[in-house]
């Protein structure tokens, strides 16, 4: 596969000075592409030092589901507060970055006053750099107010993650496939136009999801030794992301040091 070069992706991180960095609020509508966005930038905050790290590890992450009581309110501070005890370990204060993501239920009913006690943590630790992950299944009126809220305390950076749309993710899937050279033929085109269309992006983008596909064509490929350099529709096996999902019991990262 082509390597992508994500420096360059943020290449706004260029501008910012070692210990001057800022939070960053990520939406968009496929967890998956928060999730690796984080990361992403979570690493070039390390590789290019512009915070100094202290504590067990660099980053850790930590999901936070919707809430609307006190008390769900406090279970959610006590399990961020017992993450951040596990990264701070001996010292006296923990720097690094903590990535939370959030429920997209967040979302659909935007901010209540119960968030205050995380904002209030957030105020409070500016040695912390913070990755806010926000997924939208839905366009929704409080988003800007939801993000609103969180620029009254510190300096953040809005990313939106956009996807590919499908016809995008063909082209791509094809200069991938022609790069390893392979090429893809027009009936599997259409068959890959239609597998993108009924497939949900909320887990997995439709980007990695065809980069996966092309992968493990690759190695079918190169198991059948009589195999030639042509994808045809019998080379599209089955695709992630076509069942119709339920994430009621939570997404994302868990409450644990990574």
């Amino acid at each position: 596969m082509a390597e992508i070069n994500f420096i360059n992706r943020f290449h706004i991180m260029d501008r910012i000075y070692p210990g001057k960095c800022p939070n960053f609020y990520l939406s968009g509508h496929s967890i998956g592409l928060l999730e690796d966005t984080a990361m992403e930038i979570a690493k070039i905050i390390k590789d290019k030092k512009l915070l100094q790290f202290k504590g067990l590890v660099p980053c850790f992450s930590i999901l936070m589901p919707y809430y609307d009581s006190m008390s769900n309110a406090e279970q959610f501070m006590n399990r961020l507060m017992a993450s951040y005890s596990i990264a701070r370990d001996c010292y006296d204060v923990y720097k690094g970055i903590i990535i939370i993501e959030c429920s997209e239920d967040w979302n659909e009913y935007g901010y209540n006053s119960y968030m205050e006690l995380l904002t209030s943590f957030i105020k409070e630790h500016e040695e912390i750099c913070f990755l806010m992950l926000f997924p939208e299944k839905n366009k929704s009126k409080y988003q800007d107010a939801l993000y609103g809220e969180f620029t009254k305390n510190r300096l953040w950076i809005r990313y939106r993650c956009n996807t590919l749309n499908v016809e995008e993710c063909i082209d791509f899937f094809c200069k991938e496939a022609e790069f390893i050279g392979y090429s893809v033929t027009n009936d599997t085109k259409c068959k890959l136009n239609k597998m993108l269309h009924e497939r949900s992006e909320f887990l997995v983008e439709n980007k990695k999801a065809v980069m996966q596909l092309l992968k493990q064509i690759q190695l079918n490929k190169i198991l059948q030794p009589d195999s030639n350099n042509l994808i045809m529709e019998d080379d599209l096996e089955i695709i992630s992301g076509l069942s119709d999902r339920s994430n009621s019991f939570g997404i994302g990262f868990n409450a644990k040091i990574r």
